[in-house]
């Protein structure tokens, strides 16, 4: 089949869950009202987010009688679209469902097709989840009803373990079949609105393509919730303390950071994505091998750096504001890695203060030698706005929060599905807090008593960080099963399906443990995200020497530079990366954070 011409498939039809008023409508306030702000100006009714314009045309919601989900065949390539644009692709359990067919009958399919890509039609990939649903079956009064309100966090989890597993499956399926079929590589584009379930179907994927129109956030902290979709593992891997940040803040970010801190692989101007999916419908079929290298190489070339000089003003602007780099990275990395949520609020506090009289501010001025003479205006005005936007989210979610992403860092896949599975369980559970269903109501429910949004900040309970009981959090989220019904918890945690059961041998931990040890000061993964740029852990690796591609000699900034462009390819930005990771860790001692 040519690229030109590519195959509508269908699916069958998939039952609604937990009807609540008409879905549009209803999906639609949701991804309105959780992700709107001032970086994201969103439309007020469901008629004007119609309007919006669309890389496809005008958005429309899904005609009468068309899936909300899209799937076709074109050559080597299969292609699933959401299908939602009015809604922002916001994901229902219909959804899920039809997504998960698409993706399980593409995984079997007896042919030597090797790409899937992921789409979102409008302006967004996927903005998030129906939680109003959720919270509201969580708050009935039937046992049944309230156990079910897990089903859509369950079913969702599930699809997302697939696509975090997808190579391995299909390498392994290829293998025992022969010939008559390939491994499969998956590609999410994050062209648009990635938030939420958006980034559960994009952050386990090995290729995630970001453009200048890419927003991404996991503002789930805001709702009385925590980044979950296996997402708290992801976040445990990034850069320093960055995870921490995005986890715990919701802080929204562009293409260009996405792609800089290595949650995007590539970045790839949105005009040329249509071309890129024609190459890839055009890679030969059958050849064997690694079908994801052949996809590497593919989107190298169209790979752009955002930040070169002849970038647009909004992207040079980016650079010049991100906390991602330069004094500013090191306050963050400061901040976010201090050891509880109240510690994070007191140094964000006393930077906001400016000055060098504070215990942070002297704490800080050892990290960074600019910073000798006080806390600059830049980094007292961040850790000001960044400490007023902790202070809008509920105190439990932040300390589950801060707690998950530690324990995550010990997680491998599955055990991270898991892990997240048993803290949605918790949250669901309004018996022992009721913060996630008073986050989302006050959130996407308009108030009965003025008819308009609600102002402020939901009533959270217990309303302060100091308030909250430490010891009971701990056994009601992270304690085992029989700990948590002591503290209180009632509802019981799904289990996963497609999960392998863990291997508890004594070999099989020893052999975890060291895959997740890793190399290096900064225990690098190399099996983990190793299509984006080079992570600050795989920097340490190759100055310590433990990296493959390690010298006996100690290398400068031009030398290390040179040695990861002929190891992982010619990756835009990676120059800006490195130069600036080294010359940060160069006012602390090499290697170290």
């Amino acid at each position: 089949m040519s690229s030109s011409s590519p195959r509508r498939l269908q699916a069958p039809a998939s039952s609604s869950f937990l009807s609540a008023g008409e879905p549009s409508v209803r999906v639609s306030q949701v991804s309105r009202h959780l992700h709107s702000g001032p970086a994201l100006a969103m439309a007020s009714s469901a008629s004007s987010t119609a309007a919006a314009s669309s890389k496809h045309g005008k958005a429309k919601e899904a005609d009468a009688g068309e899936p909300l989900v899209l799937a076709s065949a074109n050559g080597n390539l299969r292609t699933i679209v959401l299908n939602r644009p009015k809604a922002l692709n916001a994901l229902n359990i219909e959804m899920i469902r039809l997504i998960r067919w698409h993706l399980e009958s593409f995984a079997k399919e007896a042919s030597s097709a090797s790409v899937i890509a992921l789409r979102g039609e409008g302006r967004a990939l996927c903005s998030g989840g129906d939680v109003l649903a959720v919270v509201g079956a969580a708050n009935s009064k039937d046992e049944t009803q309230r156990q079910n309100a897990l089903t859509f966090f369950q079913e969702e989890f599930e699809l997302d373990h697939m696509i975090a597993t997808l190579g391995e499956r299909s390498s392994a399926a290829a293998l025992k079949a022969g010939s008559s079929a390939s491994p499969k590589a998956f590609i999410s584009f994050m062209d648009g609105i990635t938030m939420g379930g958006g980034v559960g179907l994009s952050l386990h994927a090995p290729f995630r393509v970001a453009t200048e129109n890419t927003l991404f956030a996991m503002p789930e902290t805001g709702i009385g919730y925590f980044p979950d979709v296996g997402v708290t593992r992801c976040l445990a891997r990034l850069d320093g303390k960055i995870g921490q940040y995005l986890g715990l803040t919701g802080a929204r970010i562009s293409g260009p950071e996405a792609y800089l801190i290595g949650i995007a692989s590539h970045y790839v101007s949105s005009s040329n994505i249509q071309t890129v999916l024609d190459r890839l419908a055009q890679l030969p079929q059958g050849q064997g091998g690694d079908a994801n290298q052949r996809v590497a190489n593919l989107l190298d070339e169209y790979a752009t750096d955002p930040f070169n000089a002849d970038a647009s003003e909004k992207q040079r602007e980016i650079l010049r504001t991100t906390p991602f780099l330069g004094e500013k990275r090191i306050a963050l990395d400061y901040v976010f890695g201090q050891p509880s949520a109240e510690a994070i609020f007191s140094a964000l506090t006393e930077l906001s203060a400016g000055g060098n009289e504070s215990q942070a501010a002297r704490e800080l001025s050892s990290l960074a030698r600019g910073l000798r003479n006080g806390v600059s205006a830049d980094i007292a005005n961040w850790a000001g706005k960044t400490l007023e936007t902790l202070k809008t989210k509920s105190p439990r979610s932040l300390k589950v929060t801060h707690l998950a992403i530690q324990e995550a860092r010990r997680l491998d896949v599955d055990e991270a599905f898991r892990f997240d599975m048993r803290l949605a369980t918790a949250f669901c559970d309004l018996s022992i807090g009721r913060d996630f269903y008073e986050g989302v109501t006050f959130t996407l429910t308009k108030d009965p008593t003025t008819g308009k949004r609600r102002e402020g900040i939901a009533a959270w309970d217990p309303p302060s960080l100091a308030q909250v009981d430490d010891q009971r959090m701990r056994a009601q989220f992270f304690g085992g099963a029989d700990v948590a019904q002591r503290a209180g918890l009632r509802m019981t945690m799904p289990v996963l399906s497609g999960l392998p059961k863990p291997d508890t041998s004594r070999e099989a931990k020893r052999a975890r443990e060291h895959a997740l040890r890793g190399k290096g000061p900064l225990g690098w993964e190399p099996a983990y995200n190793p299509f984006a740029l080079p992570s600050e852990a795989e920097c340490a690796a190759l100055l310590e020497g433990s990296h493959p591609a390690a010298s006996s000699v100690k290398l400068d900034v031009d030398e290390m530079v040179d040695v990861l462009r002929r190891y992982k390819g010619e990756k835009p930005t990676l120059q800006l990366k490195v130069s600036d990771w080294a010359q940060r860790t160069s006012q602390r001692g090499a290697g170290r954070q």
